[in-house]
């Protein structure tokens, strides 16, 4: 399960490639929340608690702006700008630096392999960023980074407040809360006519990503979660950049190069590391 689920993620980033020819990021992102918000609905009808506090309703939306919107609007911006197996070697960073808040912001017991494994990590992004600093756009590269940060901050909140939440409800109200907010910007930036008139091969696209990459992904997430730690699956999502390197060469004919296979096998170690040591007393994550 884990590997279908590390296998729809990888997938999304040549998928989102393909998809950024055709749409903006943000009307893609729209229609990526709008798919896994219906298919979540569909697939968690009978755990979904419809009626939620408002006290939950705000925390809740507040995960929705650093779990979805931030995360995902920047990592599509960051995409137009480069490949999308790099792509996905920086946003998975996303474990490296959750660890790293937990230690800090959380108080966290960890090991000092922990350590070592953040270390490695760093030093696998400090590889990729000085690469990259030196050649082209830095843009493409700060914008993941600063996905993977939202990403991260997202997590950190949830565990802090959000744990004990009924977590199928939770996942589906992240994405109705993103809605509307989506659109706010898509009328802000005058894409409201690509919202309303798509193609039909960008809302396949988009329907691909949001339904096997998005909410049935986050499923089998949740699923694994109540069987195993969060530490243990966190410190095997190395797997996703590796996956997502295969199905870029296939689909899109991208590589990485020498510098970046280096950057993410140090971020791989890192991740394994620094994930696999957390104290067991972590509590899952949406």
């Amino acid at each position: 399960m884990f590997i279908v689920m590390a296998s729809f993620w990888a997938l999304n980033y040549p998928l989102v490639k393909i998809a950024l020819a055709y749409e903006t990021p943000t009307v893609l992102l729209f229609f990526r929340v709008l798919f896994a918000s219906g298919f979540s609905l569909i697939l968690f009808w009978n755990r979904i608690e419809l009626k939620i506090s408002r006290r939950t309703a705000l925390k809740v939306f507040v995960l929705s702006l650093f779990n979805v919107v931030l995360f995902m609007e920047l990592w599509f911006y960051s995409e137009n700008f480069m490949s999308a197996p790099l792509t996905s070697v920086i946003i998975y960073t996303y474990p490296i630096i959750s660890t790293a808040l937990s230690i800090s912001l959380l108080q966290e017991k960890v090991k000092s392999s922990t350590i070592i494994g953040i270390v490695l990590g760093f030093t696998g992004m400090i590889i990729v960023f000085s690469y990259h600093l030196g050649v082209d756009s830095f843009y493409g590269p700060f914008l993941a980074l600063l996905g993977a940060l939202s990403w991260s901050v997202g997590t950190v909140f949830f565990k802090r407040f959000i744990t004990f939440e009924n977590k199928e409800t939770v996942n589906l109200y992240q994405f109705v809360f993103a809605l509307p907010i989506t659109l706010i910007i898509a009328l802000l930036s005058g894409e409201v006519n690509e919202i309303t008139n798509p193609s039909l091969l960008s809302l396949a696209l988009a329907a691909l990503i949001g339904i096997p990459g998005t909410a049935f992904a986050y499923y089998v997430f949740l699923h694994l979660n109540r069987d195993y730690s969060v530490a243990r699956i966190s410190s095997l999502l190395f797997v996703v950049p590796a996956v997502s390197v295969f199905f870029s060469f296939l689909i899109l004919n991208q590589l990485l190069n020498l510098v970046e296979i280096a950057g993410l096998v140090l971020i791989s170690i890192g991740t394994f590391f620094s994930s696999g040591m957390i104290n067991k007393r972590s509590k899952s994550v949406v």
